[in-house]
């Protein structure tokens, strides 16, 4: 990702115009939700609470229908596919031919967000009691690590040591294992957004498309020619775009 930002600084920043992405490719996909890709090009889709994995080879399939509606699909690591249900508080673990692992409902807590940790854990937000904190598959064991957090949570994000989340005044926060909170500074109004790193984000208002870094506090526009985007995902400097029933794939151009 600093490549990444030394690019985008150094061609672009002391003009502060636009982020020139060039179309690579175009695939038809009819389905409800794309959550994203992993490391090894795999998509993810939804559609009817069915969740597809897919390559230029092969589609596979998982259904769970006892636990209510897909909230969210970890696409990180593709050995080991978390996906949440926040509706009946539970998730499940799927391998990498989409067989499940393991499947688990909450007890104890209350989970407003669910993302991948390091060491066999999971970082939780718990809504009953308003904290941050890790709970560990192997001993089923849960432990908080925040203060309450009394501003919602729009969006969240982890990279394993770390949680990443925004809040409702836009402002943005981290999180590591020992309960460190660093306040990260604010980010831009916007209607959808992924973290690219630690401090740099995509993000979509009224139907255009932004790059931005938190640290630098600098913006950048987004040129692509698609309209009525309903998500999209960016990984290793291609940005995948999801529009009506089709991903459209964009690299950007050097």
């Amino acid at each position: 990702m600093r490549i990444l930002l030394l690019f985008l600084f150094t061609t672009f920043c002391s003009s502060a115009q636009n982020i020139y992405f060039e179309k690579v490719g175009v695939k038809s996909a009819n389905y409800e939700v794309f959550w994203g890709n992993d490391i090894s090009g795999n998509n993810y889709f939804s559609s009817s609470n069915n969740l597809y994995k897919i390559n230029e080879k092969d589609t596979l399939n998982y259904t769970n229908n006892k636990f209510g509606k897909i909230t969210g699909v970890e696409t990180f690591n593709m050995l080991q596919t978390l996906v949440f249900y926040k509706q009946n508080n539970a998730f499940v673990l799927l391998d990498a031919q989409f067989n499940e692992i393991s499947s688990t409902i909450f007890s104890e807590i209350n989970s407003e967000i669910l993302k991948p940790a390091s060491q066999n854990e999971l970082w939780f937000y718990d809504s009953l009691s308003q904290q941050i904190g890790l709970y560990n598959l192997n001993s089923k064991n849960y432990k908080l690590l925040s203060n309450p957090i009394n501003k919602a949570i729009k969006y969240s994000h982890s990279d394993y040591n770390y949680l990443y989340w925004i809040d409702g005044e836009n402002g943005m926060y981290s999180i590591n294992k020992f309960g460190k909170i660093a306040s990260l500074g604010k980010v831009k109004p916007f209607e959808k957004v992924i973290f690219s790193d630690k401090s740099d984000l995509f993000y979509l208002f009224n139907d255009k498309m932004y790059y931005y870094s938190v640290e630098n506090q600098i913006e950048l526009n987004i040129t692509i020619d698609e309209k009525m985007i309903k998500n999209f995902f960016y990984k290793d400097g291609i940005l995948s775009i999801f529009t009506d029933y089709q991903i459209s794939t964009y690299q950007i151009k050097k």
